[in-house]
């Protein structure tokens, strides 16, 4: 698996970012640093990473019990808990070359109400995955419910080659965990 993009948009401490790997700087670097002030965004942009592929990230993974976030009652573990307070919608668009040596995009978003309202009640959140042919992206599974995030996560893991406690041991190295 090859990481090419990420665009993250109200995630924890990021309002709008895109990352593109294929561009320089980044490009033709053999290895990169992510650095900055705490609070900055270093560890969201390895959380969003695992957002988008496996629904959730390491800091929440083993949590348990329940938080009140702007009146919505979620589990500590609750993905949707690193969507920025105060806003309407938050997502995580990965795009990356699968162990097939084709492009993908993973995608995690979620929302509030129909209109994207800060006020209004959180909707489930939206898990996919496309395959991306040239300028085209055809949707290959997508799920908001229980039931179906398990198919995402399926097809996921056979074009990552891994599973998210895999992927955590051998890509990131979480806070507190050296």
């Amino acid at each position: 698996m090859k990481i090419k993009k990420i665009e993250i948009k109200n995630i924890a401490s990021i309002e709008d970012a895109t990352i593109d790997f294929t561009a320089e700087p980044l490009k033709e670097a053999d290895i990169f640093l992510i650095t900055g002030v705490t609070g900055s965004g270093k560890t969201t942009i390895l959380d969003a990473i695992c957002l988008a592929l496996y629904r959730t990230v390491p800091r929440l993974a083993h949590l348990s019990g329940s938080s009140l976030v702007n009146s919505d009652a979620l589990t500590l573990s609750d993905p949707r808990n690193v969507m920025r307070l105060q806003t309407g919608e938050a997502y995580v668009k990965l795009q990356f070359e699968g162990n097939d040596g084709r492009d993908y995009e993973a995608e995690w978003a979620v929302q509030r109400g129909l209109r994207k309202k800060a006020n209004a009640k959180l909707n489930n959140y939206v898990w996919s995955l496309s395959a991306l042919e040239g300028e085209e992206k055809k949707l290959i599974i997508a799920g908001d419910k229980r039931e179906a995030y398990t198919d995402v996560e399926q097809k996921i893991k056979e074009v990552v080659g891994l599973d998210f406690e895999q992927f955590c041991r051998t890509t990131m190295l979480a806070q507190g965990q050296f």
